[in-house]
């Protein structure tokens, strides 16, 4: 089997809108594509937004020991962001969906692996000649995938489900939001409104009475006193908030000093299977994670775990099969455990769980631990390359060791994604910490 990657991560299904999205910010997030050359096979093919690095091609294919070259990326013509992001237009191109054909016979392409697999990629598949007619395509070409892309949506089966969620609302009315929010910063307490559709945090902003409230998880924090700071700050940000009056509002208790956590579950099968638990990084926004947790107990794990194969079974049922990432919070030292989020697409660990598997073997969760970050400034990818060598801290596939550069966003933003792999916790900190005192890294 051969296969067909597309790296549509950040696209309309995703974003509520990428026009509001900072420019910087999508063209990273456009980049994220890099990952998936972690599972590409001899063969297969991927179509990114952005060329990606034959730095980073021949940095990877070392590692994994399989070569991948510019002639297996294909990037479409420009769109309406430019090459940011795979937006419908690149997708729907008459010429480039010809010569994509092409390849896809040429190289006798026969299966289809996007980044979240929304309408656009159902009709792609059909028009390249990779259609199917199983049930799981069939819901996600009736838009199956953009569901399980929405807050709302997850708030509605979270609570049919019966599992344990923040207190909230979902409105398309700010009067209601002002009202929601209002009783709770008389009482001292905090909210976070959510876009319905955005990713990482982005769209989250914090509303508080206190200055003194730590920011995780939202983009931004707005301290507001009183119902006339409440009104103003809705009224003004509710275009942002609801993506021009498109999609409703998600308005959530902010539950504070809180663990943020995160896991994939494979629903390709009969029933869900949990791939691995991560404690999630913020900063204030996705920043990372740590592949096992490490900053709550193996009780509180457990719970959401349960929790989250709960939730999923629901999803299994609807017909989505794939991969789905379920976050969640550890409030009160661990003691209360509630899910926030779902995403029916590939996430932020689907590439560690790969580099786990194949360079660490099955059992990777049970004898190594994984520290990733998403932002480490450096000169340039060829000179942190040469500097994690010179240090002694570049990966060593016999001690299944060391820190592996994941992804790599320096044309983007002077930055590479890492991910520092040790025995232990402490091991695996220790490398991470080495790390930043590179000379290459700022």
């Amino acid at each position: 089997m051969t296969t067909l990657y597309i790296g549509n991560s950040f696209n309309e299904a995703l974003v509520g809108d990428l026009s509001q999205l900072d420019p910087l910010d999508r063209r990273i997030g456009g980049n994220l594509s890099c990952r998936l050359v972690w599972s590409m096979e001899p063969g297969d093919l991927l179509v990114s937004p952005q060329p990606i690095s034959d730095e980073f091609l021949a940095y990877a294919s070392r590692l994994k020991g399989v070569p991948v070259t510019a002639a297996d990326v294909v990037v479409p013509p420009p769109g309406r962001f430019g090459d940011d992001v795979l937006t419908a237009d690149r997708l729907r191109g008459a010429r480039f969906v010809d010569e994509l054909r092409a390849m896809v016979a040429g190289r006798g392409l026969d299966c289809i692996v996007p980044y979240c697999y929304d309408q656009i990629i159902a009709s792609l598949s059909r028009d390249v000649g990779i259609g199917s007619h199983d049930a799981s395509v069939a819901f996600c070409a009736a838009g199956g995938a953009e569901l399980l892309n929405r807050k709302s949506v997850f708030r509605a089966l979270s609570g049919g489900a019966g599992v344990p969620i923040a207190e909230g609302l979902v409105t398309r009315s700010v009067s209601d939001a002002t009202d929601f929010v209002v009783s709770f910063i008389e009482a001292g307490r905090s909210v976070i409104v959510k876009q319905d559709a955005h990713e990482s945090g982005h769209g989250n902003e914090i509303l508080t009475p206190s200055a003194d409230t730590v920011q995780l998880g939202a983009a931004a924090l707005t301290v507001v006193a009183d119902r006339h700071a409440v009104e103003r700050r809705l009224a003004e940000q509710w275009p942002r908030f609801s993506s021009n009056g498109r999609d409703p509002v998600v308005v959530e208790h902010y539950l504070r000093d809180s663990i943020s956590l995160g896991c994939e579950v494979n629903l390709t099968g009969g029933s869900p299977v949990m791939r691995h638990t991560a404690e999630m990084r913020m900063a204030p926004i996705f920043d990372g994670l740590l592949i096992p947790p490490s900053s709550i107990s193996k009780e509180c794990d457990a719970e959401f775990s349960r929790y989250a194969l709960e939730l999923a079974g629901v999803v299994h049922a609807m017909g989505y099969r794939g991969l789905i990432n379920i976050d969640g919070l550890a409030a009160d030292d661990g003691k209360t455990v509630v899910l926030n989020e779902f995403n029916g697409r590939l996430g932020g660990s689907t590439h560690l769980h790969w580099i786990g598997r194949t360079l660490l073997g099955d059992d990777y969760l049970r004898r190594r631990h994984l520290i990733s970050n998403n932002h480490l400034k450096v000169d340039s990818f060829t000179s942190a390359v040469a500097a994690l060598e010179r240090a002694g801290l570049a990966f060593d596939p016999e001690r299944g060791e060391g820190v592996i550069l994941t992804c790599d966003h320096t044309a983007q933003s002077g930055a590479v994604e890492y991910c520092a792999v040790g025995i232990d916790v402490a091991t695996a900190d220790d490398y991470e910490r080495r790390l930043h005192l590179l000379p290459t890294s700022r």
